[in-house]
């Protein structure tokens, strides 16, 4: 009897999610810890080590794919802002000008992605995987 209520912790930690029913808890957890690994580290090393990212990040972007990695030429250390892991990077010779963002939320693991160039007005445009939870560290990394 005493075996049952671990064995229930852990069915429950299994089935419960809060990115979903498809991703359980205990696997949101484990991916959260792997991409905060990355944290002091350079976009370049997240993009050759995780595919799958770089997978969603071109099925988010569409045609902007490329326009968004143009954007990574000059890369800055990746950050952790609040539960959120902050990629970064600029065009070189046009960093404040040319610049790319990209931000996991590390509770769901969702992307959202930002793009600041000319050809938007010199604004950013914003392209999320949820677009009604758009994370705060997106804004504070657009403001920068």
């Amino acid at each position: 009897m005493r075996w049952l209520i671990p064995f229930v912790a852990v069915l429950l930690l299994w089935t419960t999610s809060t990115a979903g029913p498809s991703k359980p808890l205990v696997f949101v957890a484990y991916e959260s810890q792997r991409l905060q690994s990355y944290v002091g580290k350079y976009p370049s090393d997240l993009f050759k080590a995780e595919p799958a990212i770089k997978k969603r990040l071109k099925s988010l972007l569409g045609t902007n794919y490329s326009f968004f990695m143009n954007r990574m030429e000059t890369e800055m250390p990746i950050e952790n802002d609040q539960g959120a892991l902050v990629v970064r990077g600029c065009m070189a010779h046009n960093c404040g000008i040319e610049e790319a963002v990209m931000v996991i939320n590390l509770a769901d693991g969702k992307l959202h992605c930002a793009i600041k160039s000319s050809k938007f007005g010199g604004k950013f445009k914003v392209f999320s995987e949820d677009k009604a939870h758009t994370p705060p560290a997106l804004n504070r990394a657009m403001q920068q």
